[in-house]
């Protein structure tokens, strides 16, 4: 399995990469505009590995050509799979039982107007965690003839989402990347299926923090224009990313509700939780060593290990501090130097005196426990 893209450098950027397994909804009012954003992503999913498909659910638009690496469901309205619970059966049988490259589904708008709007969320509801357990990348499309409430649905379900109105490109949702990317504004140009994103970081970080200022105060963009000087356009603009605001201006705004200017560029603040994605295109040298969370700056790190025999094998990184590892199934043995404990699942081993030397399986059958360090 190698590592998947949006097939567009610059929005890979923009939203960190994608993910094996990613539910990647786009707020899309253009057809268009989703159709090339489809395009990249089938052929950067299909280029140059022989056998590679991509699953095409086609709800009526006829978005992508049959044919190729193309393999199409036809769920039209004339269809034995117009119905939303059916649709989701034989979705779920054929990824299943033949896993694609990816996966692109037609506008959901195209099924909502034959499907009740509690139909429409249910399907999404059960296809986009079944995608993301079955490791296969899926897009997706909504417009706003679905209501703001869909989106309020969609967004604690999907790992993915963004908004690609107006000219313009922001990342509401990246579960696993860094939190410095939402909210970006970024203007975007699409040149007959040449998409691409740009944008101001400072002028983006800035539209995220005005947004994430009013919405805590509970300010209105005429009550903050009113404060900082500057007309109401002067905010709209900003926060939408067109233009920036001058320096005087931020430190203005800054001094006048009593916050640190690096706050105004800093975004929404701090997240409650971290969630650390495992890419499964994406290996340690150790292939029986998988990194679930491995940014030491988090405070913690996490892998999974899986010996696959009884000789003895060194950790993935050197770590000096307290580690655990923790039995999951099957008999691991630590070489702790002076002592060599054994783990059975549900075992837990608190490391604070000594640095993990090496482990390895004991007995015939398959073992593997998670190795958690503090940093």
């Amino acid at each position: 399995m190698r590592p998947i893209t949006t097939g567009f450098p610059t929005v890979d950027a923009a939203l960190g990469g994608l993910i094996t397994g990613d539910n990647v909804v786009w707020v899309c009012d253009d057809p268009g505009l989703y159709r090339h954003l489809a395009d990249g992503f089938v052929s950067a999913a299909t280029a140059g590995v022989r056998g590679a498909r991509c699953l095409y659910v086609d709800l009526g638009a006829g978005l992508l050509p049959a044919g190729g690496a193309i393999e199409r469901l036809d769920a039209g309205p004339a269809t034995d799979l117009r119905a939303a619970g059916v649709l989701a059966d034989e979705l779920e049988r054929r990824v299943h039982a033949d896993p694609p490259a990816a996966l692109v589904i037609d506008p959901l708008a195209r099924a909502g107007r034959r499907w009740s709007p509690e139909a429409t969320e249910r399907f999404f509801e059960r296809i986009c965690p079944a995608m993301l357990q079955a490791g296969v990348t899926a897009y997706w499309c909504i417009d706003t003839s679905l209501g703001r409430s869909f989106v309020d649905q969609v967004r604690p379900i999907t790992q993915c989402l963004l908004d690609v109105r107006g000219g313009r490109l922001r990342v509401l949702k990246a579960e696993g990347r860094p939190e410095a990317l939402l909210g970006i504004s970024y203007q975007l140009s699409d040149d007959d299926g040449a998409v691409v994103a740009t944008s101001a970081p400072a002028g983006g970080r800035l539209a995220r923090g005005l947004a994430a200022l009013r919405a805590q105060l509970g300010l209105t963009q005429q009550e903050l224009a009113a404060a900082a000087g500057v007309t109401p356009s002067a905010i709209s603009q900003a926060e939408s990313g067109a233009r920036g605001l001058s320096l005087d201006t931020v430190v203005v705004i800054a001094d006048r509700f009593e916050i640190p200017v690096d706050r105004l560029l800093g975004g929404s603040g701090q997240r409650t939780y971290r969630l650390a994605r495992h890419d499964r295109a994406r290996r340690l040298p150790d292939p029986h060593v998988t990194a679930l969370s491995a940014d030491s700056t988090v405070g913690m790190r996490a892998y999974l290990v899986e010996p696959p025999d009884s000789q003895w094998r060194e950790p993935p990184v050197e770590h000096r501090g307290v580690a655990t590892l923790a039995g999951v199934r099957g008999l691991i043995q630590v070489d702790l130097g002076d002592d060599r404990p054994v783990l059975r699942a549900g075992d837990v081993l608190v490391v604070d005196g000594a640095p993990v030397r090496a482990w390895r399986r004991l007995r015939n059958e398959p073992a593997a426990c998670f190795y958690i360090l503090r940093d």
